[in-house]
């Protein structure tokens, strides 16, 4: 079987580049998205690259990014525009072929296979998708090539902003080994430190470790991914045609009952974080919320309310959640907690979007921050303060 052309297609500095191509006058100005303009309070969502040349990154404080960027500029998000945006993007690449996936609000994987007769050899195509989004909506982005998703993904992160990059296994060892072990797609933070203890340093280096050591330091499925990752080894399977949910909830039995409001509220809390989030990354918002409990003689209760606009806020979810709870438990132990979504529609995630900016809150703004990171590093890379002693749910 011949080798599949995998493109990975990421916007560069996407919220951003949104504003700019909105009004080109930003073009002029280091640009920074995130925060109250006025206060300049907040946090960084998104940064021009003449902003970032500043050091300013995704996540810092508007403050700390106005001291190293002087003459920036700090402006609202504008979450509807980059939903809209992202739409436009993705019915670009349906223009060259059915085999899309979208992995989050501005980047996506697309299957090229076969598709040289059409649109040229992949470099070539590739620079076609670049020049039609730049063309039709002022939008740059970089595009990386190769033959499983594992390898694009990482190619695209070679050349920003507007770059081209392929990454065969042929090539693999020269590129990729001698980069430090944190730039392997998929290893977080706190996996990095671990991995040093073992005198492990570079892509390298994992790629050469024993497998079962690997397995007995992190368990059999990181333990393999990593190893496999480290050697070039991923899937090729681009996957657009998975049906969207009726439904996302996320639910977890404790081994010991809970008797008290206290933990009650950290459990939802952690329940609500890990909802939103998915919600987030499918770009979907239900106005439907229910809550789950059984007890620990095994009757199970469910609650549920609809709200007045649809909702992928993580506070939203939890404040609605809490109140389904002091409406209906009945002081029983609890041996279940499960928090669910639902209600969906296609025009909602704008809706809620818009809605979460007239908020004026902070809080929409932590979601974002919070999502940023876990896009990039993982979920558990990052976890709100009250929670910091608890394992996530699945």
């Amino acid at each position: 079987m011949c080798p599949k052309t995998i493109f990975h297609i990421d916007m560069n500095a996407f919220f951003a580049s949104c504003e700019q191509a909105r009004d080109p006058g930003l073009k002029q100005i280091p640009l920074i998205v995130g925060g109250d303009p006025k206060t300049r309070r907040g946090i960084v969502l998104a940064a021009s690259y003449d902003a970032k040349a500043y050091g300013v990154k995704t996540t810092m404080l508007i403050h700390e990014a106005m001291r190293l960027c002087p003459n920036g500029k700090v402006i609202a998000a504008s979450h509807g525009l980059y939903v809209e945006m992202s739409k436009k993007v993705m019915a670009i690449f349906d223009n060259y072929t059915p085999l899309k996936q979208q992995v989050s609000i501005d980047e996506a994987f697309l299957d090229m296979t076969g598709s040289e007769h059409l649109f040229g050899e992949p470099i070539v195509a590739a620079k076609r998708i670049q020049e039609d989004i730049l063309n039709q909506l002022d939008l740059p982005c970089s595009v990386g090539i190769a033959n499983n998703k594992l390898l694009a993904k990482m190619a695209s992160e070679y050349e920003k902003p507007m770059g081209i990059t392929t990454l065969f296994e042929v090539d693999f060892r020269e590129k990729i080994w001698p980069l430090e072990v944190g730039d392997l797609y998929g290893v977080g933070r706190k996996t990095v430190p671990k991995l040093r203890t073992m005198g492990i340093k570079t892509i390298g280096d994992l790629a050469n470790a024993k497998v079962n050591v690997l397995v007995d330091v992190f368990g059999y499925k990181t333990g393999m991914y990593m190893h496999e990752s480290a050697n070039g080894i991923g899937t090729d399977m681009v996957d657009g045609s998975v049906e969207q949910p009726k439904s996302i909830g996320n639910e977890m039995t404790y081994s010991k009952d809970i008797k008290e409001m206290r933990l009650i509220q950290e459990e939802i809390l952690l329940l609500a974080d890990r909802v939103g989030y998915r919600l987030r990354r499918k770009m979907l918002s239900g106005k439907t919320v229910t809550v789950k409990l059984k007890y620990s003689d095994f009757t199970v209760m469910t609650r549920s309310k609809t709200l007045d606009a649809p909702t992928h806020h993580t506070e939203i979810i939890y404040e609605t959640a809490m109140t389904l709870i002091h409406q209906a438990w009945s002081k029983k132990p609890i041996r279940l907690l499960g928090v669910t979504v639902s209600g969906f529609d296609a025009s909602d995630y704008h809706q809620v979007s818009l809605f979460d900016m007239e908020m004026t809150t902070e809080k929409a703004e932590v979601d974002h921050m919070l999502d940023e990171i876990r896009n990039k590093y993982g979920y558990n890379s990052i976890k709100r303060a009250t929670l910091l002693d608890k394992k996530p749910p699945k």
